[in-house]
């Protein structure tokens, strides 16, 4: 297993070193094998498109599905490429990543309003780089974010190799990546937010994914179009501790240029409740998907259960 993941890791490292726009390029052939030659759950994300969008016709609907293939492609090649920026500058040059100003405001009335904050995130956008996120604003607004204060949720992967190879991808632009302790994978975290709960956190929580474990209360909820069970986690954490919550709106300005806004949900989640705050969660996110359809993580099954 060391040495699988020595040679992958100093694969990835090496290709990392390649020009952002030469990463494109081969991502433009990925798209095309996985749409054309493997197929890659093609029929997967034609279903959920047809169903998400009963208004569109069928060209449409195959437009979109390109599309989503071709923008799957360059998520990758900019993961990849993200690998390699072992120091903040890098990043910060290519300017992959902007955070609107607007947003940046709201995060700091938040941080100063709360005990903590929960963003809601989604897979809309390339979320393979919220460990960038120190290095992306480019105004004069304050970043309230920092590497003490910042922290991801995750499920662990299956295998051990390729969970240790993302985490040090996710991260390679911070400074201090050896003593990050903001990784938190999703069991870790009730414990962690008791830990530390005289500090003041900002929690990435992935939200849009069907729940991970079987429980008798997971939510129900109407997402495109369709019923389904959803992820509460973060609602729920968030009423219990009285934290604000805010959503993380991902969405394309041009090929290599990401703007990313923080929009708020609610500055104390214990007065609303959690079918709200998720509510209004999917609300957002459905508005980011339906700008910009091709922009979301179709190949997964967010409607695995059917309610």
């Amino acid at each position: 297993m060391k040495i699988g993941k020595f040679l992958i890791q100093a694969l990835l490292r090496l290709l990392s070193l390649l020009p952002l726009k030469v990463h494109y390029a081969l991502g433009r052939v990925m798209a095309f094998l996985a749409e054309k030659v493997f197929r890659y759950r093609t029929s997967d994300v034609l279903i959920n498109l047809a169903r998400s969008f009963p208004e569109k016709k069928y060209d449409e609907i195959r437009e979109i599905k390109h599309r989503f293939y071709l923008q799957l492609g360059d998520i990758i090649a900019e993961t990849v490429w993200f690998g390699g920026c072992r120091n903040p500058g890098r990043l910060h040059r290519k300017h992959l990543v902007e955070l609107d100003p607007e947003g940046l405001r709201e995060l700091n009335r938040l941080h100063e309003l709360a005990p903590s904050v929960v963003i809601m995130v989604s897979h809309a956008g390339n979320w393979e780089l919220y460990g960038g996120v120190a290095s992306y604003n480019y105004s004069d607004v304050p970043l309230p974010l920092n590497e003490q204060n910042f922290c991801i949720v995750y499920l662990k992967q299956k295998s051990k190799m390729w969970d240790e190879i993302l985490r040090d991808n996710r991260f390679a632009p911070l400074v201090d990546r050896k003593n990050f302790e903001g990784y938190l994978e999703s069991r870790q975290l009730v414990r962690y937010v008791f830990t530390h709960r005289g500090e003041k956190k900002f929690f990435n929580i992935n939200t849009d994914q069907h729940p991970y474990f079987n429980a008798p209360d997971f939510m129900k909820v109407k997402f495109m179009h369709q019923e389904c069970t959803t992820m509460r986690a973060a609602a729920d954490l968030a009423r219990k501790f009285s934290f604000a919550v805010c959503f993380l709106s991902y969405t394309l300005e041009s090929r290599g240029h990401w703007k990313l806004n923080y929009i708020p949900v609610c500055d104390n989640a214990s007065e609303m409740s959690a079918e709200e705050i998720m509510n209004r969660y999917y609300r957002l996110l459905e508005a980011d998907i339906e700008a910009q359809p091709w922009n979301y993580l179709w190949t997964h099954r967010r409607w695995k259960f059917k309610v």
